[in-house]
């Protein structure tokens, strides 16, 4: 069985301090039911009040995986890393009205590749 080793702190995953406050700073002038960049759905400050009740979290519209440093709004937990590295932006829910892996479905090799013999 594998070891599950502990998850790393924002410090380790290199946000520190600085975006802490940053997250802290967009969580005060969140107006409760404001609708997510991601899915569309209300967000709120009380995470038991979220679908994933799960805490908002700092996003970067420019994602750090193409070098975004600032982070500039909330999404639920689950939108964001489902946002990743904002390659699959086009394909969010808010606009597609579909989960991501319903619309990535289409673009499996699978779907088109396979010959029926």
């Amino acid at each position: 069985m594998p070891t599950r080793t502990a998850r790393r702190t924002t410090t380790q995953r290199g946000l520190g301090w600085v975006h802490q406050q940053a997250v802290a700073a967009l969580l005060r002038s969140l107006p409760d039911g404001s609708p997510c960049w991601w899915c569309g759905m209300p967000m709120y400050r009380d995470p038991a009040r979220n679908f994933d009740q799960r805490q908002l979290q700092g996003d970067h519209s420019t994602a750090r995986a193409v070098g975004g440093t600032v982070t500039d709004r909330l999404l639920h937990a689950t939108c964001n890393g489902s946002r990743g590295d904002g390659s699959r932006d086009h394909l969010r829910p808010a606009i597609t009205g579909q989960p991501v892996d319903a619309v990535s479905n289409r673009d499996d090799r699978g779907c088109w590749c396979l010959l029926e013999w």
